[in-house]
């Protein structure tokens, strides 16, 4: 009887060990399941955005690629037309249009008239580039019309062209846009593009319906508005003055061109070819705003 009673305390003993045992284990195994699902996670989040760099290179070497062979698919009279519009682009670049108006004698070159002014030749040299940019920026948006891939190469150029000359010059509106929106916007564009190409390479180009009218004439005069506050605020806060502080027309054309021209560029990462007509009034607008200064 003695060992039967020695044998079931020695059970129940072993029992209770056994009992108290899985709880400890199962603590740790459930760390170890928590370590293990972030590492996991951490190597997804890793692998994809590896992933995503890897295609993008791919896009941006595409880009590259296509430059000039989207550049010889032009027929000869859109060869003539395309040259003619940046011609007209360029030449306003150079033209210092207020000699036409004013009461002392000025060159005809804006050059020349900046030279006379003292204006730094770092200045000088950057409203070369000016021109240049003017060109990359006719070439980037019609190659858009055809929905080339190759467009944002030129539209990069432009940004970086045209952005430092217009911080050098005070024009706070343009510089802000081509810096700070223009630029990031091209490679936006790339992305989304990239998306939509067909078999031939090209993106497919789309048309805005009534509703999409709409839509761009509320959101432009909302953009307008905002710009006709926030110009004055950025050209002060790097200038300390505003370009056209005492003038209300060029005032509301540069709160206009900016707004449209962010909707233009919006218009044209979103493939849509009525991009072209804003642009085209940009640009009008862009002249009878500087041609009284």
């Amino acid at each position: 009887m003695s060992v039967t009673t020695l044998e079931l305390t020695d059970t129940s003993t072993n029992e209770l060990l056994t009992n108290k045992n899985p709880p400890i284990s199962t603590s740790d195994d459930s760390e170890d399941e928590t370590v293990g699902n972030h590492t996991i996670r951490r190597r997804n989040r890793l692998s994809k955005l590896k992933e995503f760099i890897q295609c993008y290179i791919k896009q941006l070497k595409f880009v590259f690629q296509s430059i000039i062979p989207d550049l010889q698919s032009f027929q000869r009279w859109k060869i003539i037309v395309l040259i003619l519009y940046a011609t007209f682009s360029v030449t306003f670049t150079i033209v210092d249009v207020n000699s036409f108006t004013s009461e002392e004698k000025r060159s005809l070159f804006k050059w020349v008239n900046d030279r006379t002014d003292r204006v730094a030749l770092w200045r000088r040299c950057l409203l070369c580039l000016s021109g240049a940019s003017a060109f990359t920026n006719v070439l980037n948006v019609v190659l858009v019309i055809h929905g080339k891939m190759s467009a944002y190469f030129w539209g990069i150029l432009g940004a970086i062209l045209y952005g430092p000359f217009a911080f050098a010059y005070n024009y706070a509106g343009d510089a802000q846009l081509f810096v700070l929106f223009f630029l990031p916007m091209q490679f936006v564009g790339i992305y989304i593009w990239s998306k939509e190409l067909d078999t031939q390479a090209t993106t497919r180009v789309k048309s805005l319906k009534l509703t999409g009218w709409l839509f761009v004439l509320l959101s432009s005069s909302l953009v307008i508005l905002f710009f006709y506050y926030e110009i004055p605020w950025f050209a002060r806060l790097f200038t300390e003055k505003y370009f056209f502080e005492k003038e209300p027309l060029p005032h509301i054309l540069d709160a206009a061109t900016n707004g449209l021209s962010v909707i233009a560029q919006i218009l044209m990462v979103a493939c849509y070819w009525e991009q072209y007509i804003i642009w085209t009034v940009v640009n009008l607008m862009l002249i009878f705003m500087y041609s009284g200064k």
